[in-house]
């Protein structure tokens, strides 16, 4: 399925669909999947995330489990920030399935499986 703007029924499912996610006791998804993150976060869910295949090949390793619960900033922000970057840097991580996203850890040593 496709989104659909300002359709509010279409909405209204995709929201049903989402929360349901969220309720699962494990959850795979696929990468840079917005239902996917939305489910995690509203679940407090690590997931199992599927690479997509190349070529027709699968990748190697072809699924990764999250670093933490936390979605995927599809992109950094782009506004500034009057944190001090060592204070920071620790708890942020580049994301499993995206290589402009970043994402929020508990701690440096999170993120290792």
């Amino acid at each position: 399925m496709y989104q659909q703007t300002d359709k509010k029924l279409h909405d209204q499912k995709a929201l049903a669909e989402m929360y349901l996610l969220s309720l699962t006791d494990k959850l795979v998804t696929s990468d840079s999947s917005t239902f996917g993150y939305v489910a995690q976060g509203l679940g407090g869910l690590k997931p199992w995330i599927l690479y997509k295949p190349k070529n027709h090949t699968a990748p190697n390793p072809p699924c990764v489990r999250a670093m933490s619960m936390e979605p995927c900033f599809l992109r950094a922000p782009l506004y500034g920030c009057q944190a001090k970057t060592v204070n920071i840097t620790p708890f942020v991580r580049r994301c499993e399935d995206r290589l402009t996203g970043l994402k929020l850890v508990g701690s440096a040593d999170e993120f290792l499986l």
